[in-house]
């Protein structure tokens, strides 16, 4: 729309001339209220408020009948979701979908898209709208949530099996939903800031180049999610038969990989440099401890099962050492 020449009015007020055919379009008038938000690159973005109520994002998936699996379904989804559409139309009139699947659809609303509500159902629709806007649930309030959660399941795996009380074990499984809907979400904001559609205060975050870092903290804590429910169901099958000593070792270890763990999430709020760095020397040491321990495992005496689980079990507490060290890191790419 061209150049404008920026005129200064009074002692500290600049204003520019916006364009008229913008003004004609948008039905502006004298006294009108516009919105102005600051983008990544420093760029405005100037919009009416009635144009920031219509921008709503639609999205109608069509289910042919070679794609009536519910898992295929809860993909596409979520995919919708993570992609910042507004409104997710599931078109189901091509396909007899099963009641088994439809809850499933249901519990994947539910337990997977934060925001989420169905508006609309019938025999051949599913209609859902996100609800949820960024400035409510900024970016760095999922993080400290997500790795609260995680690390909540993780202590409670800890004493759940030094008391041997499997029922602590269940509902660790069940938490696992908690930190995946906050993922998602996460996601889904990504993609927002990634549109330029909103400004970045809007999300908690001072740069642009923060959102790689955020995204790898987000997949690394998730993964370490994923362990602890690893670990928390392959002991619900194993604990009875492990020797105590094999069990508190393992422990340990888990306790270890938990500390550093939340000390590197810690980090990326601080910017602690040398928290970090010790926390990485830590989960290194860790690593060694765990490699160890999988081979004491390997020659000791158990049935295959056991010995299947208690290598899984040691594997992950492995892998949430190696997922800190990741977080550790991003923590340098931050504040350097």
């Amino acid at each position: 729309m061209g150049t404008r020449r920026v005129q200064k009015v009074g002692k500290s007020t600049f204003t520019v001339s916006l364009p008229h055919s913008w003004v004609k379009k948008n039905s502006v008038a004298a006294k009108t209220e516009i919105n102005i938000d600051e983008l990544g690159d420093g760029s405005l973005k100037i919009s009416t408020f009635e144009s920031l109520k219509a921008e709503r994002k639609e999205r109608e998936i069509t289910i042919d009948s070679k794609e009536a699996d519910a898992g295929y379904i809860v993909r596409k989804a979520l995919a919708a979701y993570i992609s910042n559409y507004d409104i997710i139309r599931l078109d189901l009139s091509g396909i007899s979908l099963e009641p088994v699947a439809r809850e499933k659809i249901r519990r994947m609303i539910k337990y997977k898209m934060a925001g989420g509500e169905i508006i609309e159902e019938s025999v051949n629709y599913i209609t859902i709208q996100i609800l949820l806007k960024p400035d409510e649930f900024p970016l760095s309030k999922i993080l400290i949530r997500m790795a609260s959660i995680a690390n909540d399941m993780l202590s409670d795996v800890a004493k759940a099996v030094m008391k041997g009380d499997i029922n602590v074990l269940k509902d660790v499984l069940e938490r696992d939903d908690d930190v995946d809907k906050l993922f998602f979400m996460s996601s889904r904001w990504l993609t927002n800031i990634m549109e330029g559609q909103r400004s970045l205060k809007d999300f908690g975050l001072k740069s642009p180049s923060n959102c790689l870092e955020y995204r790898l903290a987000f997949r690394h804590i998730e993964r370490v999610a994923d362990h602890v429910y690893r670990i928390a169901d392959k002991f619900i099958e194993s604990m009875d038969e492990l020797q105590k000593q094999t069990i508190s070792a393992m422990i340990m270890a888990l306790e270890v990989s938990g500390n550093v763990f939340i000390r590197g999430v810690n980090c990326l709020q601080t910017g602690s440099l040398q928290e970090a760095n010790r926390a990485i020397h830590e989960s290194r040491k860790n690593i060694m401890v765990c490699e160890d321990l999988m081979r004491q495992i390997i020659n000791g005496n158990y049935s295959a099962k056991t010995l299947s689980s208690s290598i899984i079990i040691i594997d992950s507490i492995k892998r949430i050492a190696e997922y800190s060290i990741g977080i550790s890191e991003l923590v340098f790419n931050l504040y350097v």
